[in-house]
C-alpha cells in the first residue's frame, strides 16, 4: 500500500483540483493507496474541502500552524502504507510524475527515490534566485551529508515507511526534507534521483520565507556537522 502525504496550509482552492487531477491519476497506478491531507492550522476552507473529497482521502488536522515538517511527521505516524510518497498540495510536482518514482523503486535496488528539478531542467517561470539558492544548498549539503544529492530540499519523494519511523526527526519546517536525507544517508540507505519538473503554483501563495529558511538550514547544517563529528 502507498500512503500519499500532502501537507496543506490554506490550500482550499488547490484541493478542489484533486477529484480531476489527483485521484484519477492515482487510481490508474493500479496500486492500493491512501491520501493523507494534513491540514496544518489553515485559516481558509482547507479542512472543509478535504473532508468533502471521496475515499481514500483522509483528513488529519493540526489546530494551529506547525509547519511542513510537523505535518510530514504527523503523516508518517498516521500512514498505513509500506511506502510513503510526500507531495505538495499545490501540485507543483504533477501527480503524473508519481509513476516515475514507482518505476525506479520497483527495480528493487534502492530505498528512496527523489524527484529532482535539476535533472528535469527548471520551468522557465521559476525565479532565478530560487534556482541559484538550490544549487548553492546542494554544494553545502554535499559536504555535510558525505554524499552528493542534486536536490536536497524538494518534498517529492518515495520512502519506505519503516525506515522513516526509525529516524530522530526534529525539524518542523521546510528543512525536514534535508533532515530526512541526512539520517537516511547516515543509515547507509541507497538514494536515487529521477527527473521531476517543478512548476509554478496555480492558486494561493507560497508559504516559503527564504530568509527564515536559510537560517533554519544553517542551524540544521550545524546540527548535522556535530552529529557527524560526534561533538
Amino acid at each position: 500500500m502507498i500512503s500519499f502525504i500532502f501537507p496543506a496550509f490554506n490550500e482550499a482552492e488547490n484541493l478542489k483540483r484533486f477529484p480531476q487531477e489527483v485521484i484519477p491519476v492515482f487510481n490508474a497506478l493500479g496500486e492500493e493507496y491512501e491520501i493523507l491531507i494534513i491540514d496544518d492550522g489553515s485559516r481558509d476552507d482547507t479542512a472543509q474541502v478535504a473532508a468533502s473529497l471521496p475515499a481514500p482521502v483522509k483528513l488529519i488536522r493540526h489546530e494551529k500552524n506547525m509547519g511542513m515538517g510537523a505535518a510530514i511527521r504527523t503523516g508518517i505516524q498516521a500512514a498505513r502504507g509500506d511506502l510513503i510518497i510526500t507531495m505538495d498540495a499545490d501540485l507543483t510536482f504533477a501527480p503524473t510524475l508519481v509513476s516515475r518514482l514507482l518505476e525506479r523503486f520497483k527495480q528493487g535496488d534502492v530505498d528512496v527515490v527523489s524527484g529532482s528539478p535539476k535533472m528535469a531542467g527548471y520551468d522557465k517561470d521559476i525565479p532565478k534566485y530560487r534556482v541559484a539558492i538550490s544549487y548553492l544548498a546542494s554544494l553545502i549539503y554535499a559536504a555535510v551529508l558525505g554524499a552528493y544529492v542534486r536536490d536536497v530540499s524538494p518534498i517529492f519523494r518515495l520512502y519506505k515507511r519503516e525506515q522513516l519511523l526509525q529516524l530522530p526527526l526534529l525539524t518542523s519546517r521546510f528543512d525536514i526534507n534535508a533532515e530526512i536525507l541526512f539520517f537516511l544517508i547516515q543509515d547507509h540507505r541507497k538514494i536515487v534521483e529521477v527527473p521531476a519538473p517543478l512548476t509554478q503554483r496555480m492558486h494561493g501563495e507560497s508559504k516559503l520565507d527564504y530568509k527564515k529558511e536559510i537560517i533554519r538550514h544553517l542551524r540544521l547544517i550545524w546540527r548535522m556537522l556535530k552529529l557527524r563529528l560526534g561533538i
